[in-house]
């Protein structure tokens, strides 16, 4: 902790920030002079907030990779892998190292980067708050960007209770003479929570709404965010209290049940509720493409339900996406744990068998709509013929699984399940300014939902006003409380069977409608059933049968699921992928379990009927080790830095 800031940071900081401008729009780039920076005079002008404030958004890492001002594209195509550290996504043929621990030693390290990046970051947030508040002038713009620092502290906060647990708090601009104050112990996670939440309040006191006053243009943090965050914040350390209090786990918090923070979720949504009702984007009504279009809108300004995005603008270098990959199966493919989630259109659990007999565009027929604009089906047609794909070379009705010419030099290898959601199909896609949705609505209304289903005092009211507006704007059947139909609630999958039915559906409920979208994980945790889910999991893909009767055949054994075309084997001859040169062989390129469905990790052992599949240590995974640089610098000094469970 010692190097918590220097004496010559302020500075050094001011300097920063005015080069360091990760903004989100051209307006946001206004440069002061850079003689003469120091916080005395710096910290006055709204703009000055503004300015500093701009390099705090660089922590709402993008969702996707950005590509560089020459359109290259950077960390391959990693875009569509949010949940790929879950049992939801894996990449390619490489296991999954963050859940594959089996000879993972629980000695912590010297340093943990997020650790010292988390506290660097909480550091800058500090010092803009102190100067701020005691130099800026009174105005709506300053308040706006003094409740941005609050914000962007709660949120760097959040960020160390999720990998850590209780930290070390500290709120105050300090240099190397505060030695007491920079070894300050541990707090509870209790504690930081609630020193999260206070810090939210500020920032939702003083930040405007979306699109009023000053400030909350275009990509900034708006009243909104903050509010969407603490029900985020909120439902996560009531819900972790709540069952690891109850499991008894190495992670519970003595003393505290959860209660007094899933309690703070309603009336904090109750806010949201008041202005926007049941407003949340329908696409112009179109049912079918509703929920995947919702993640790629060129302009999110005025999309319903969006709170915070950011913004890409082609024309300023580092600020574009790849988002037109999204559909390309190039590693990220999703697996059986999501499908299986999924109900049937009409609200009942899919039937589950020994033997997996569903086809791609079977399942779409049958399954919530959510689906269908989730994963790719083969009915949609060869990938080179939809608009943005710019010919690209790929003609195949299904995704390639299978690393063979003339793909061998890519690796691809996949479930069969290829990523849809979001997937952006204007022809000016390459450009890549499609906007990075990252807080919305429905987040909000679910957080809701599933606090009251914890709580006990949820109603078919407020299920309507949640649940139900999030369905219908795909046209799935509503959800009755008091009439769901009886169904299994697999644990593997992250349900709990000791459950009410109506909190089991309201995580049924979650997990599909942020499919992808990075919640899975904290999830687990927080529903103390990490292991349960990932211990012994071996991740399963589609019907292999579909894939061989597709790739395998001749030009008079062309016969698909939605009847013949001889066009398509056409297609493959032209672009050169006839039979000989891309052949299915099960044993040799691809493999499936005994139930018919695809074996990604065919080829590894512990992946192999039988296999120990994955594994995490219940008793040391759930949080990162604190490093033990920091722990030794404390007892240097006659202090006392706690270590997490597990860890030595």
């Amino acid at each position: 902790m010692k190097a918590y800031i220097s004496k010559t940071s302020k500075v050094i900081f001011a300097l920063f920030v005015l080069m360091n401008l990760t903004a989100c729009k051209k307006d946001f780039l206004d440069k002061n002079p850079l003689d003469a920076v120091n916080p005395e005079n710096f910290f006055k002008k709204a703009s000055d907030l503004q300015i500093f404030a701009n390099g705090f958004y660089g922590r709402l890492a993008p969702q996707y990779n950005t590509q560089n001002g020459t359109g290259t594209v950077s960390g391959g195509n990693s875009n569509v892998a949010l949940d790929a550290n879950t049992d939801m996504m894996i990449i390619q043929t490489t296991v999954t190292s963050s859940l594959y621990r089996w000879n993972t030693v629980s000695v912590a390290g010297a340093t943990n980067d997020s650790w010292s990046g988390g506290y660097s970051n909480i550091r800058s947030d500090n010092y803009f708050l102190h100067y701020a508040n005691m130099n800026a002038e009174k105005t709506d713009a300053a308040t706006h960007y003094i409740g941005e620092g609050y914000f962007f502290r709660a949120w760097d906060y959040f960020s160390m209770l999720k990998t850590f647990g209780g930290v070390p708090i500290m709120t105050e601009a300090l240099d190397d003479s505060d030695l007491s104050k920079l070894l300050t112990p541990r707090a509870s996670r209790y504690e930081v929570a609630k020193q999260i939440i206070a810090d939210l309040d500020l920032a939702i006191a003083k930040l405007n709404w979306k699109g009023e006053g000053q400030g909350a243009i275009a990509g900034r943090v708006n009243k909104e965010a903050a509010l969407t965050l603490k029900a985020r914040v909120a439902l996560y350390e009531g819900s972790w209290e709540y069952y690891h209090g109850k499991k008894g786990t190495p992670y519970a918090m003595p003393g505290k049940d959860g209660m007094e923070f899933l309690a703070m979720i309603e009336p904090t949504v109750a806010q949201l509720i008041s202005r926007y009702g049941t407003k949340i984007y329908t696409a112009a009504g179109d049912k079918t493409m509703a929920y995947n279009q919702l993640f790629a809108q060129k302009n999110a300004s005025n999309v319903d339900g969006v709170f915070l995005y950011k913004v890409y603008d082609a024309s300023l270098l580092t600020l574009s996406n790849n988002f037109f990959f999204k559909i390309l199966d190039s590693g990220p493919s999703i697996t059986d744990h999501l499908i299986d989630v999924y109900l049937n259109k009409d609200g009942t659990p899919q039937v589950s068998s020994g033997s997996y007999a569903n086809t791609l565009n079977q399942l779409s027929t049958t399954l919530d709509p959510r689906f269908r604009q989730t994963v790719w089906t083969p009915d949609r047609g060869p990938l080179n013929q939809l608009p943005g794909r710019g010919g690209d070379g790929d003609p195949f009705r299904y995704p390639i699984i299978a690393s063979q010419a003339p793909y061998t030099s890519i690796g691809f290898t996949s479930t069969g399940y290829r990523n849809f959601k979001g997937a952006v199909f204007a022809q000016e896609a390459t450009k890549g300014e499609t906007d990075d949705v990252l807080m919305r609505y429905e987040e909000s209304l679910l957080s809701l939902a599933e606090a009251k289903a914890i709580l006990g005092t949820i109603n078919q009211a407020d299920v309507d006003k949640t649940v139900n507006v999030i369905r219908a704007r795909v046209g799935m059947t509503p959800l009755n409380m008091n009439a769901i139909p009886a169904g299994t609630y697999r644990e593997d999958l992250g349900f709990d069977p000791g459950s009410t039915p109506i909190l089991n559906e309201v995580r049924r409920e979650r997990t599909v409608e942020f499919a992808l979208e990075g919640f899975r994980l904290d999830d687990l945790k927080r529903w103390a059933v990490y292991e349960k889910v990932i211990n012994g999991y071996q991740p399963k893909g589609a019907l292999l049968q579909e894939f061989l009767d597709y790739f395998n055949r001749s030009a008079s054994q062309v016969v698909l699921d939605n009847g013949s075309d001889p066009t398509l084997y056409s297609q493959i001859r032209k672009d050169g992928y006839v039979k000989n040169e891309f052949n299915l062989v099960t044993g040799n390129n691809v493999d499936r379990f005994a139930n018919g469905r695809i074996n990604p990790w065919f080829k590894i052992a512990d992946f192999k009927e039988g296999g120990r599949g994955l594994y995490i240590d219940p008793g040391r995974d759930y949080l990162s080790f604190v490093p033990l640089q920091q722990i030794k610098l404390y007892q240097a000094n006659n202090a006392t830095l706690s270590q997490n469970p597990g860890w030595n």
